[in-house]
């Protein structure tokens, strides 16, 4: 069964929002905020949710740039379809989770070798306020793209 889920980039002048996971399949790695739909939630209100519960920050005014498939196990396993949102409003005071610290980087100055290797290839994307939809496989290991696909919507 697929995991549905979302990841929500949260945008301030020239910086961008990211949580070090501290669990799960993305341990170590630098991410957007996202999780697991809950029952009966829609895309946007689970984004607002899990940018809520990560940071602290209440998003509004979501970009809905389209859904991110990935492909885990060497291709075998349909693993999650997240559903890609980017804002640049946000209220509140930022401040960590038990999912991981949040920190601020520069938009020139992403972490990029200590993310999932996909996102050097939309992340440029998302931030140029681009629609696409995008598939990703992964190896056997579940570190290293062995395939991928970006469609423009």
């Amino acid at each position: 069964m697929v995991i549905e889920a979302t990841i929500c980039h949260v945008i301030r002048g020239q910086r961008l929002l990211l949580k070090k996971a501290n669990r799960g399949l993305s341990v170590g790695k630098w991410n957007a905020p996202g999780g697991k739909f809950e029952s009966g939630e829609g895309p946007e209100e689970c984004a607002r949710r899990e940018v809520f519960e990560e940071t602290g920050l209440r998003v509004s005014q979501l970009f809905r740039h389209g859904a991110l498939t990935f492909v885990m196990d060497g291709g075998k396993t349909l693993h999650t379809r997240a559903h890609l949102f980017s804002t640049s409003n946000a209220k509140g005071r930022v401040r960590s989770s038990d999912e991981g610290p949040v920190k601020w980087f520069p938009l020139d100055g992403l972490p990029f070798n200590e993310m999932w290797e996909d996102d050097r290839l939309w992340i440029p994307l998302m931030l140029r306020n681009i629609q696409f939809n995008a598939t990703f496989a992964y190896d056997v290991a579940n570190r290293h793209i062995v395939g991928f696909s970006i469609t423009s919507l």
